[in-house]
């Protein structure tokens, strides 16, 4: 469970984190993104300890931003005291700790398995967090959908969605969209959200090596996923298809939106990672990744016509500014871009209403006056 202390007008809660672990030989790590990777590996101050003499018990307290939306699970590990002193800190050792986490039992808001962990995380929300997008809440009318499934030839899964319209005039393809169907249940936002003229085409993406090939993905979605799609739904949409991404598969949107512009006239790319280099692991670098390189070298009118909407979490360290010169790369390149942050880390909690937010921006007259909430739009220096 968790409690939060929040006094009005304050910018920060003071959450209280507690769960039961019976064995001593065991320690619980608590897991926020953004504060357990930057961390990395001295993690004691995230570790929960043993309250009063009921050892079983065991509880942390931290200081965060009382507007955020965030997730957390917890993870478990060897006692220091019964392991040798010396700890593997390689980023191996890191996933596997990420793999033993578990997801808050006294709470039962959850979204499982996000970026395909195969672990459910908790959701904490802050007294002064947005409301959110309404399409994950809103009771009332639904719009009744057909729902299809296509398989790519190394048998990925293409979810079709759609409201059986022939009118349809636009499509978004969303990568990841295993995780959009099964851990989000991104159709019973789509019933609430109400564009009949506007069919969704979910694809399940590969591992992070092929997210990052661009030959490979521009092979796969727009040469055969993309054909398919629209010859099952009978339309042709040009390049009014919207392609969407987050983290490894918003750098594969990003490029999708800058290698075949003729397709994908829109993108929505949250927390992409533009730090990405072929050459070595560049995440921790503040120089600009081979994406953003290569459309600060582009053709001033390469992006003309498109349309990108950016998003990234305010606690996302380098990513933000990694999002803003990619933004900034796009926009010299041609490109309208939007960079908008959200309070939270690298994390669904918030990219399920960005999302909803973004396709709103694209047709703005269709969003029965709705606010986004909780956001700040980023200015980017004058290319």
């Amino acid at each position: 469970m968790h409690t939060i202390a929040h006094s009005p007008g304050s910018s920060t809660m003071s959450v209280t984190f507690i769960v039961d672990e019976p064995d001593p030989g065991t320690e619980v790590v608590l897991d926020i993104d953004f504060l357990l990777h930057p961390a990395w590996p001295d993690l004691d101050h995230l570790v929960l300890r043993p309250t009063g003499e009921e050892t079983s018990t065991r509880s942390l307290t931290i200081e965060l931003p009382s507007d955020l939306e965030v997730t957390y699970r917890y993870l478990r590990r060897p006692h220091p005291n019964r392991t040798p002193s010396t700890r593997d800190a390689s980023l191996d050792s890191l996933r596997a700790l990420c793999a033993t986490g578990l997801p808050d039992p006294d709470v039962h808001d959850r979204i499982q398995n996000p970026f395909g962990s195969e672990v459910a995380s908790s959701v904490l929300k802050g007294p002064d967090a947005s409301a959110g997008h309404p399409v994950w809440t809103r009771q009332g009318p639904r719009t009744a959908l057909d729902e299809s499934r296509l398989r790519t030839s190394d048998g990925r899964t293409t979810t079709i969605i759609h409201a059986g319209d022939p009118g349809i005039t636009e499509l978004v393809v969303v990568l990841d969209g295993d995780v959009w169907t099964d851990s989000l249940d991104i159709r019973s936002a789509l019933e609430r959200w109400n564009r009949p003229t506007t069919a969704f085409a979910l694809v399940s993406t590969p591992d992070r090596e092929k997210l990052a090939d661009r030959r490979f993905m521009s092979a796969m979605i727009a040469e055969e996923v993309l054909p398919a799609v629209e010859s099952h739904l009978g339309v042709g949409v040009g390049s009014k298809v919207t392609i969407v991404g987050h983290s490894y598969s918003g750098l594969a949107a990003a490029s999708l939106a800058h290698d075949r512009p003729d397709r994908f006239g829109t993108a929505i790319i949250g927390s992409g990672s533009f730090w990405f280099r072929e050459s070595h692991d560049a995440r921790d670098d503040t120089d600009p990744g081979d994406l953003t390189s290569s459309l600060r070298a582009a053709p001033k009118t390469l992006l003309t016509g498109s349309r990108l909407l950016l998003h990234v979490g305010r606690e996302e360290g380098g990513m933000v500014e990694q999002s803003r010169m990619f933004a900034d790369a796009a926009a010299s390149a041609g490109a309208e871009v939007d960079l908008s942050l959200y309070p939270g880390g690298h994390d669904y909690a918030w990219y399920r209403h960005a999302l909803f937010d973004a396709l709103d921006a694209l047709s703005p007259s269709q969003t029965n006056g709705f606010d986004a909430g909780s956001r700040d739009h980023l200015d980017r220096p004058e290319c």
